[in-house]
């Protein structure tokens, strides 16, 4: 006998339902009880499972039945099956809240400030003890005072310490902002007085100012001068 759905084949069972005829290709076998079925009377569940109508009606009954169960709880305890949903999903809210909250947060602007207060000052106090790094050689001749470059730093903390003074979320912690913004300051004070303490700006300085009485002697005032510069070598 053929099969009664491709008739081509062999049948080698049939459908427990209808009884139709059926080969072992077109033939469907319930995952639950075993019995073959044809694919009119097969029902594919979410999970992928093939179950014959009995089988599947009495997996429905019992879904039935717990959820008529956990309304009938939900009832008893003065709680609606919407609201035990609703509480699920509130405390699915609750999680991703939790999980957002455990990212790590971006340091608070008075630890910016506080951290590049710091690295400015340890830079100025570098340079004022050593002073042969207070000056860059320029290519066309001359030089630059490196102090002013070490002027970032503390105007970068100035920066974070008035956004963390400004922004309303940052409130609690506005007075830890002074902190970075004293040391910022007391680091600008620092800058200028290394640039004014410079071993090589003094030395220009008094040369220009030495230049400058050469130039307003007279002829016997020079003539004065130059013979206190030669005798100072004699003995």
């Amino acid at each position: 006998m053929d099969c009664f759905v491709c008739n081509s084949r062999s049948a080698v069972d049939s459908c427990s339902e209808c009884q139709a005829l059926l080969c072992e290709v077109c033939g469907v076998k319930c995952d639950h009880c075993g019995k073959m079925v044809c694919p009119d009377h097969s029902h594919k569940t979410h999970g992928g499972r093939n179950l014959c109508v009995r089988c599947y009606e009495a997996r429905k009954a019992h879904k039935d039945k717990r959820k008529a169960g956990a309304e009938e709880a939900a009832a008893l305890e003065g709680t609606s099956l919407e609201a035990l949903e609703g509480g699920s999903q509130e405390e699915e809210a609750i999680g991703d809240e939790a999980l957002v909250a455990s990212i790590r947060k971006p340091p608070p602007p008075w630890k910016l400030s506080l951290y590049s207060a710091c690295t400015g000052a340890a830079l100025v106090l570098i340079i004022l003890l050593l002073p042969g790094l207070r000056r860059i050689p320029l290519p066309g001749g001359g030089s630059f005072p490196t102090p002013y470059f070490f002027l970032i730093p503390p105007l970068i903390a100035v920066f974070w310490s008035v956004t963390g003074l400004v922004r309303e979320d940052y409130r609690e912690e506005r007075s830890r902002c002074f902190i970075g913004l004293g040391l910022a300051l007391v680091t600008c004070v620092l800058v200028f007085v290394a640039v004014f303490t410079d071993p090589v700006r003094r030395a220009a300085i008094g040369s220009v100012r030495y230049q400058d009485e050469r130039n307003n002697m007279t002829v016997d005032e020079l003539r004065e001068w130059r013979e206190k510069k030669l005798n100072r070598f004699n003995p």
